[in-house]
C-alpha cells in the first residue's frame, strides 16, 4: 500500500521518506505541499496514511487535513501531522479535525516509528485481516496462501491487459461477472479495502456506459487492488520468513 509524505522542506520530506520506507509493506509517494498532494490522491491510488508538514504554501497541512475528513473517499485515512514545537497550538486545532497523531521535528526515527507502527497495525485491521487468521480460517498454510494471493493477482493481471486492449468496456467480455469474481476473491482471502472497491463499481452491465472514464475507473480499482495483494503477501513473508527460511535449509540439505 502506499504512504503519502508531504513537506515543501527537501531535507525533512526525505526524512521522513526514510523512515516511511523502514515499512517494507509501504510504497512512498512524496508531494511537495498540500495542493500536490491533494492531486495526487485524487488522481492515484488512496494512502494508507498521509504524513503533513503543517506550514506549506498553496495549501497548508490543516487545510490539507480539512478536505481529506470532508471526502467520503479519503476520511478513514490515517492523518500523522508533522509539525514544529512552535506550532503546538495548531496541534491542540488539528485534534478536533481528526488527526491521527503528530510528530515534533526534529523527530527521534525510532521513537516516531514506534508511533507509526501502532497506526498502521489499526490501519490493517481496517483493510486486511491479519494473516494468521485467514490462514486459521481457510485451514491452509502459508504457502497455499501465498498461492492464493499470486492467482488472485494473476487474475487482476489479466483483466487489466483487457482493458488496456479495449477501446471501451462492452469490449470486454463478462465485465460484471469478472468484477464479482474478483471481489469474492478479496472475500475469501482478508482483502477488506479491496473487495469494497470492487463494489464501488457498477454491479449491473447496463450501469456500465461506453465511456473512457469508466475504463479508467476499473483500472484504478484493479491498480488498488494489486497493491493490497502485494502488501498482504509482504505480511505473509515477514510472518512466515523463519518457517520458509528453515524449510528451505532443509531441503537443500537433502
Amino acid at each position: 500500500m502506499r504512504a503519502l509524505v508531504v513537506d515543501d522542506d527537501v531535507v525533512s520530506r526525505m526524512a521522513l521518506t526514510d523512515l516511511m520506507r523502514s515499512f517494507i509493506e509501504l510504497k512512498v509517494v512524496e508531494a511537495v505541499d498540500g495542493q500536490d498532494a491533494w492531486e495526487k490522491m485524487e488522481m492515484g491510488p488512496a494512502p494508507m496514511i498521509c504524513c503533513c508538514d503543517v506550514q506549506m504554501p498553496r495549501l497548508s497541512g490543516i487545510d490539507l487535513l480539512k478536505r481529506v475528513r470532508s471526502s467520503p473517499r479519503f476520511k478513514d485515512i490515517p492523518f500523522v501531522l508533522v509539525t514544529a514545537a512552535s506550532d503546538l497550538d495548531t496541534v491542540r486545532k488539528a485534534v478536533t479535525l481528526g488527526i491521527s497523531h503528530y510528530i515534533v521535528k526534529p523527530f527521534h526515527a525510532r521513537e516516531a516509528r514506534g508511533s507509526l507502527q501502532k497506526i498502521l497495525n489499526a490501519a490493517w485491521e481496517r483493510i486486511a485481516e491479519p494473516p494468521p487468521a485467514t490462514l486459521n480460517r481457510l485451514n491452509i498454510a502459508p504457502d497455499q496462501l501465498m498461492t492464493y494471493l499470486y492467482s488472485l493477482r494473476g487474475q487482476c493481471a489479466v483483466f487489466a491487459r483487457d482493458l488496456r486492449r479495449s477501446k471501451n468496456l462492452q469490449d470486454v467480455q463478462d465485465v460484471v461477472g469478472r468484477l464479482k469474481g474478483l471481489h469474492t476473491g478479496c472475500l475469501t482471502l482478508g482483502l477488506h479495502y479491496a473487495a469494497g472497491l470492487v463494489i464501488q463499481i457498477p454491479d449491473e452491465r447496463s450501469d456500465i456506459e461506453d465511456e473512457r472514464s469508466d475504463i479508467e475507473r476499473v483500472e484504478q480499482a484493479l491498480i488498488e487492488i494489486e497493491l493490497a495483494i502485494s502488501s498482504q503477501e509482504e505480511r505473509v513473508k515477514a510472518r512466515h520468513s523463519l518457517a520458509t527460511s528453515t524449510a528451505m535449509r532443509r531441503t537443500a540439505l537433502a
